[in-house]
């Protein structure tokens, strides 16, 4: 229904509607919640299963599959917009149309055309647009807007944001690529940096420069009046940050999201004294206001992001009122222009590195390799490529540029809902190292068990060869303090260490079965916990750390049974061209498992102010049992996860790949 009087100001509550009913989405039904003067009405979205979920926040929600049927359906003051950045534009129009207030998230649109646009047709009819800048309502900003003239004329701005990129979702829901990833943040230090370049001068915003790496940074100068900002976003730096800094002739700022403080160094800080002082006075700021913030969000139970009811209440009052939106078109503008220049230099990039990296032909003899842009799959793949075997990747998204190996072809599929025929076309093997490493029981059973399935009965009616299923140690039943040889037998309660070792266990159980009915010539490769000593992380056996502490369990003298990806990956190549040579099942080991001494001693190399606790498995023990007491009193029915049988150390019988190791390199050293 058409709002027929979208300037006349609402007297009683705004109805408000969410298109889009996702997980943010969920954040914005339970931040306006929290919003007085405001009722949550109805959603659109197609997925019954995110209805539900919606309907759980708000009982008695209108749930609707399209836009089209809310819009014929209900009579609505204002309309949020949380859907994949493409449909931005298009539903923003659909919404302006019937007379509705926009809540677009960001990014805002994916263009300055279309945001342009949007922002005249609402100006035409008297409506209001406000996007996901929520960062501005956030204390760290607020405080720093506060202080702002403290500091005296600003010379210099930095908006720094680094992030840690997403490879799972619930429910087996698509994952964004990395790159996309990239843009999808990317507007919240954009318009951070904006709005302090506003706050600080007159004048045009220009970027004067930018830089973008393959690998996901981006460098970026912009100028408004006589100050100039830095941008920096990154994939790659850690710890993972985002801050704004601000320098003036008077002071400094530092606001920080992360902890959600601000260290404020106001004064010119050039005496003796002062330089004495501010490092005590800004670790004292630091210290309070990380404690504070944090216990306000525990004790609040927010389960919103910061900011987000702020932003939210602010444009609502202005919907009500007829007073300017919290976010100026000019701010808006700028943040879609800079994130359009920057999406645009990733795909010139895109284009170099998807040339560089032109994938051969798989004619015959190929490779098909589920998981092929994982830790382990990717040195599968540069294994494989290496002994001239061509190579199809299977992914469940399309990965960026530079996460892809030149010479692979890539193909994304979703294997846990089928394998077609086109998949194994030129291919005579295949490794399937694909498996759900995060989430729950269902997660787990899709994207572990049904994947196998679908792969094993796709190669078997394809006529595949061989099909090398990837399991785990972590499936192997306790030993009697002896040896574990290749042959021993799996955990007879596949559910006692959680979702993981059961998906892998079930999925082992499942690849074995259907092989032998359906006459697939099967192997089943069990690697240990996989570390990489290039890059050295440790295993999760070795124990867990907190900030600059290592909580070490057991003893410095236990073995682990691990392997380095690297060599994983060259025997896995190898054994598509030795196959009779190989055993099944083959626990893939090193060939001398390290003592946790020695592997600590790696980590410490890279982390020389690192300390280390050491845990003793008799004060583990008593831990486990309380903690298995607690699950099952607190989840009833529900699985009890053994702590102990997690951090447990089983001695493994090596000399089955020992006997092979010799055969791997020497080939590896021929070619």
């Amino acid at each position: 229904m058409t709002n027929s009087n979208p300037n006349t100001p609402v007297s009683g509550s705004l109805r408000i509607a969410l298109i889009g009913a996702g997980r943010h989405a969920q954040h914005h039904a339970r931040a306006i919640l929290r919003c007085p003067g405001v009722q949550l009405v109805a959603v659109a979205d197609p997925s019954d299963a995110a209805q539900a979920a919606m309907r759980d926040i708000v009982p008695g929600i209108g749930c609707f599959k399209t836009p089209e049927e809310l819009f014929a359906s209900e009579k609505l003051h204002v309309v949020h917009i949380i859907t994949p950045p493409a449909t931005h534009a298009p539903l923003a129009r659909m919404a302006l149309k019937a007379g509705c207030h926009i809540y677009v998230e960001k990014p805002f649109t994916e263009s300055v055309e279309d945001a342009q646009q949007l922002l005249d047709e609402a100006s035409a009819k008297g409506l209001r647009v406000c996007a996901g800048h929520q960062l501005l309502y956030e204390p760290p900003t607020r405080v720093l807007t506060q202080y702002l003239p403290s500091i005296g004329g600003v010379v210099h701005v930095e908006s720094y944001f680094s992030f840690r990129t997403v490879r799972h979702a619930p429910g087996g829901r698509k994952v964004l690529r990395a790159d996309h990833q990239l843009l999808d943040i990317l507007p919240h230090p954009v318009y951070l940096l904006l709005q302090v370049l506003e706050q600080a001068g007159e004048g045009r915003t220009e970027l004067l420069s930018l830089e973008v790496s393959q690998a996901g940074t981006v460098h970026a100068l912009v100028r408004r009046g006589g100050v100039t900002g830095a941008l920096i976003v990154t994939l790659e730096g850690r710890p993972v940050e985002s801050y704004l800094r601000v320098i003036g002739k008077n002071g400094s700022l530092f606001a920080d999201y992360v902890r959600s403080t601000t260290q404020r160094a106001i004064g010119p800080g050039s005496s003796g004294i002062d330089k004495l002082f501010a490092p005590y006075r800004q670790a004292w700021q630091l210290l309070t206001g990380t404690t504070s913030a944090m216990a306000s969000r525990f004790l609040k139970s927010q389960r919103s992001y910061p900011g987000l009811a702020e932003l939210f209440s602010a444009f609502y009052d202005s919907a009500r009122n007829g007073t300017p939106s919290p976010l100026s078109p000019e701010s808006l503008l700028e943040t879609v222009r800079i994130c359009e220049r920057v999406a645009k230099a990733l795909k010139a990039g895109e284009a170099k590195a998807l040339a560089a990296a032109a994938p051969k032909p798989v004619e015959s003899r190929g490779v098909l390799v589920t998981g092929g842009t994982g830790f382990l799959g990717k040195e599968i793949v540069r294994a494989l490529l290496s002994r001239g075997r061509p190579v199809r990747v299977v992914a469940r998204r399309e990965p960026s540029p530079w996460e892809r190996i030149a010479g692979a072809e890539y193909v994304v599929a979703d294997v846990a809902t089928g394998a077609g025929a086109d998949l194994f076309k030129g291919v005579d093997t295949v490794i399937h190292a694909a498996a759900e490493t995060a989430g729950g029981w269902p997660e787990h059973q899709r994207n572990s068990l049904d994947a196998t399935e679908h792969m094993i009965r796709g190669a078997a009616g394809a006529g595949i060869k061989h099909f090398v299923h990837v399991s785990s140690l972590a499936v192997l039943a306790q030993g009697t303090g002896q040896p574990i040889p290749d042959n021993h037998p799996l955990e007879p309660n596949s559910k006692g260490s959680g979702p993981y070792v059961w998906g892998k266990l079930e999925s082992e159980r499942l690849a074995v079965q259907l092989g032998k009915e359906l006459g697939l010539s099967v192997k089943v490769i069990r690697p240990g916990a996989l570390v990489d000593y290039r890059d050295f992380d440790p295993p999760g056996r070795l124990g867990k750390r907190l900030g600059n502490i290592f909580v070490a369990v057991g003893s410095s003298r236990d073995r682990l049974g691990v392997v380095d990806v690297g060599f994983a990956g060259r025997f896995l190549g190898w054994m598509t061209d030795a196959w009779d040579h190989v055993p099944s099942p083959l626990n893939l080991l090193d060939p001398v498992s390290p003592t946790k001494q020695e592997l600590l001693d790696r980590l410490r190399q890279a982390n020389p102010d690192l300390s280390v606790w050491w845990l003793p498995r008799f004060v583990l023990l008593p831990l486990s049992w309380v903690a298995t007491l607690a699950q099952k009193a607190l989840r009833p029915g529900k699985p009890a996860i053994d702590v102990a049988k997690v951090f447990s150390v089983l001695p493994y019988d090596t000399s089955g790949i020992a006997r092979l190791a010799p055969l791997v390199d020497s080939t590896q050293q021929q070619r």
